[in-house]
């Protein structure tokens, strides 16, 4: 299988999200004090995240996005179920919990549930999303790489 670089932007982007996640899961023990009082040195600033999305999903059984890109790119975090993810020209693989996966930006995929169970996932990407054709029952019911 094809690896791809992380461009530096894409790894900013990753830490800033990863620091994000933690304060928040921090403030949801209910830990008190500002951001400040959880770092050595200054705390981290956010920069330029107006175009950065992010978005907790449920798919169903069978549900899945169209060839597409982003213009950074994508991090989809699964979080409970199975899922498929595929780059184009690529084999299918599965999407399971615990298994982060990046696609750079530019670069065709999709992804979604497998056939018969449903997938909760963390999604962030940012640059917009150019569209293509839908997937193919041919593409989506292939044997995923395990």
């Amino acid at each position: 299988m094809k690896q791809y670089p992380m461009r530096i932007r894409e790894i900013t982007l990753s830490v800033i999200a990863i620091a994000v996640t933690s304060w928040i899961g921090a403030s949801a023990m209910q830990r008190t004090g500002t951001l400040a009082d959880f770092f050595t040195g200054p705390p981290p600033t956010v920069v330029n995240s107006d175009e950065v999305r992010k978005a907790r999903v449920q798919l169903t059984a069978g549900a899945r996005a169209h060839w597409h890109s982003h213009g950074w790119g994508q991090l989809l975090l699964p979080e409970e179920g199975r899922g498929r993810f595929q780059i184009q020209g690529e084999p299918l693989r599965e999407l399971l919990p615990g298994d982060p996966v990046f696609t750079p930006g530019g670069i065709m995929h999709w992804h979604g549930a497998a056939p018969t169970e449903s997938l909760v996932m963390m999604a962030m990407q940012g640059g917009g999303a150019e569209w293509g054709d839908p997937v193919s029952d041919e593409e989506y019911l292939a044997e995923p790489l395990r």
